[in-house]
């Protein structure tokens, strides 16, 4: 509720001043422009379809009986017995043998920085890397861990994907290497087409 106030009286005839004023303001209120609002029409959500991934090719030399390890961003294939774990957060899939034994990891870094995270696969000899090959694939290899026991493969392609292969296996027997190797030799990423540093 609105109280009226009363300070002084109103004249009883308006000035022509004061309705030279009141048409001014009505005729600039006319032109002042309006805002209009759309709202749209309630409409109940439909529930949407989650997007099937697209999974990465298949590897084509996969040893007989061997399982395989398809992800959006790469594939690869072990043996029949052993188990993937996945820590989804950083893409890293680590592959134990039995019984539930660190044996080889793989980890993808998507939409990897240039100047900071692709240095070591451009320039591996900054960090006392070397070129190698690995499933048709130009890599990088470096030695790393307690007494240089873990190899780190690293390969990136031209979306910026950068994956690192990891074995710690150097004190390992040849056999143990010759494994690891095997399950790397079917790595296939999602785009096989190398980064050009």
């Amino acid at each position: 509720m609105c109280a009226v106030i009363k300070e002084a009286p109103w004249p009883s005839f308006p000035t022509r001043r004061a309705l030279a004023l009141l048409g001014a303001l009505i005729c600039r209120a006319a032109r002042a422009p309006t805002a209009t609002v759309s709202v749209p029409a309630t409409a109940t959500a439909q529930p949407t379809a989650t997007p099937t991934p697209v999974l990465a090719q298949t590897p084509t030399n996969v040893p007989t009986g061997w399982n395989v390890l398809a992800t959006t961003y790469f594939s690869l294939t072990c043996p029949p017995d052993w188990t993937v774990e996945t820590l989804a957060v950083d893409q890293a899939y680590t592959i134990l043998l039995p019984p539930n034994q660190y044996a080889v990891q793989a980890m993808v870094f998507p939409h990897a920085d240039v100047a900071t995270d692709l240095t070591p696969y451009c320039h591996p000899e900054s960090e006392g890397a070397q070129h190698t090959t690995v499933a048709n694939l130009p890599m990088t290899l470096n030695f790393t861990g307690l007494g240089n026991s873990v190899r780190v493969w690293r390969f990136a392609n031209v979306d910026r994907t950068l994956y690192y292969l990891v074995a710690g296996d150097t004190l390992a027997g040849g056999a143990t290497q010759a494994r690891y190797k095997a399950i790397f030799a079917t790595f296939r990423p999602d785009n096989a087409t190398p980064w050009t540093c």
